[in-house]
């Protein structure tokens, strides 16, 4: 996993280093590193002409509109701001060295820029004047010692001067923040946000960037960090994830606590169990889950229970490989329905492949759709231009429950040419694809939501000939 770090420079391997205008783009990284102060400093020298910046792509940052050969301030920033979004909601995490709220005025056509214009916030919140309080301090304590970025934190107490700390009487503050470190006047100055699917953490700045004796340490903590953070849930689970059935599960996990019990006697078959229960429960995750990396695992667990292999792509994107063909996926979730960006990602993938090799391949979409809401109410869980689109452009989409529905009938038993019979469709169907008249029996009829366009598929999705 490579960091992607704006304005706070890090030696490692893994490590981009660039400016806010010519890094690239900010969603193709998991893992963003923001020195807000770095960014603000950048932006105001571009205005003024007292420094010269270029875009990715080379193109030259000018302070009017963009002409052939140069880009304006306003549309790389406004790009930006977009991409961060685009990067939350795929799950990314941001880690942001904190400094207080501030406006600026000078670029043509954006006015009124604030410090923190590029970062979404939590519902009901705002990174203002009230939530971004100016300070400065060099005493910093921790108050969990078990959070990753702790150690982040740790390393910068050699030399720190936190600028600003995080006021936890804003509004909104106490129901979305979570507090990693505090000033020794108790100010919050290591702060956790969950916003969208994503995670951003406010750091306090040691007292000079890119400091000679901190830039291999820093980023090599913040490669681990980073990649420990993409390991913990995205939230907590809702209460009907715990009461979802999964065939043995129970079992399972009573064995492992009888294996404790004995463990003198027992260490192997515990560990055996524990494993087994793990995987297991794991398949839950594919119907709340919202960002890619913690949605996907989960799908691809299922996809085996299907009979599907997995594999990676040189550039460690997933296939699913049967003896009825391959298939690209992409899994995406959303509190709402899901909507075009899926398309896009899976098409890029497509192309990609058509324009290396000349020969079409065969996509899937799995979309986790209304993904807090209880399985059995949900309706509308994929916006209709995505399943138009799906249609058109030929690759199969399906719902996280229905994949669900058809792992927990492969669990208990579903014969082999019912499996390979989801298989094909997955692998035939040009739009949304019906698994209902396969895993259903034809006495129990339809469920009450087989109409509303959640598995409506029978009446618009084509298979091939």
């Amino acid at each position: 996993m490579r960091v992607l770090s704006i304005s706070h420079r890090m030696q490692h391997p893994l490590i981009d280093n660039h400016s806010i205008f010519n890094a690239p783009a900010v969603f193709d990284y998991d893992a963003i590193v923001v020195d807000a102060g770095g960014v603000f400093d950048s932006i105001r020298a571009a205005s003024r002409a007292e420094q010269e910046f270029h875009t990715f792509a080379d193109l030259a940052v000018v302070g009017g509109e963009s002409l052939d050969g140069a880009v304006g301030i306003a549309e790389v920033l406004r790009r930006r701001r977009e991409e961060f979004v685009r990067a939350l909601e795929r799950g990314a995490v941001v880690a942001v060295f904190a400094h207080p709220y501030a406006l600026f005025t000078g670029v043509p056509g954006f006015h009124g820029i604030d410090r923190y214009f590029w970062l979404p916030a939590p519902p009901g919140m705002a990174w203002d004047a009230v939530t971004v309080r100016g300070s400065e301090g060099v005493a910093v304590a921790i108050e969990e010692h078990g959070h990753p970025f702790v150690r982040i934190i740790d390393l910068l107490r050699q030399d720190v001067l936190y600028r600003a700390y995080l006021n936890d009487r804003a509004p909104g503050f106490a129901s979305h923040a979570h507090v990693i470190a505090r000033s020794a006047g108790g100010a919050p100055v290591g702060v956790e946000f969950r916003v969208l699917n994503g995670r951003v953490v406010f750091l306090p700045t040691p007292r000079e960037s890119g400091a000679s004796w901190l830039a291999a340490p820093e980023g090599q903590a913040m490669v681990e960090v980073m990649r420990e953070m993409h390991r913990r849930p995205d939230a907590d689970r809702p209460r009907w994830v715990i009461d979802t059935a999964v065939p043995g599960l129970d079992a399972l996990e009573v064995a492992a606590d009888r294996a404790r019990l004995a463990r003198e006697r027992a260490e192997g078959e515990e560990a055996a169990a524990l494993e087994a229960a793990g995987e297991r429960a794991g398949l839950r995750d594919v119907l709340w889950e919202g960002a890619e990396y913690r949605l996907m695992p989960a799908v691809l667990r299922c996809a085996e229970l299907l009979g599907f292999e997995h594999e990676q792509t040189a550039e460690d994107e997933p296939i699913l490989t049967s003896p009825e063909g391959q298939l690209h996926v992409v899994a995406a979730g959303a509190e709402d329905a899901v909507d075009m960006a899926a398309h896009y990602r899976l098409r890029r993938r497509l192309d990609e492949i058509y324009r290396l090799r000349a020969q079409a391949a065969r996509g899937l979409v799995v979309a986790n759709g209304r993904r807090l809401d209880p399985p059995a109410e949900r309706t509308r869980e994929i916006d209709e231009s995505l399943r138009v689109a799906a249609e058109a452009t030929g690759y199969a989409l399906v719902t996280s429950r229905w994949l669900f529905v058809a792992a927990v009938a492969a669990l208990e038993g579903l014969a082999e040419e019912t499996l390979a019979a989801i298989r094909r469709r997955l692998l035939e169907t040009n739009g949304l694809v019906a698994l209902h008249d396969l895993l259903v029996p034809a006495d129990e009829g339809a469920p009450p939501d087989a109409e509303d366009g959640a598995e409506a598929g029978a009446g618009v999705a084509t298979e091939r000939s």
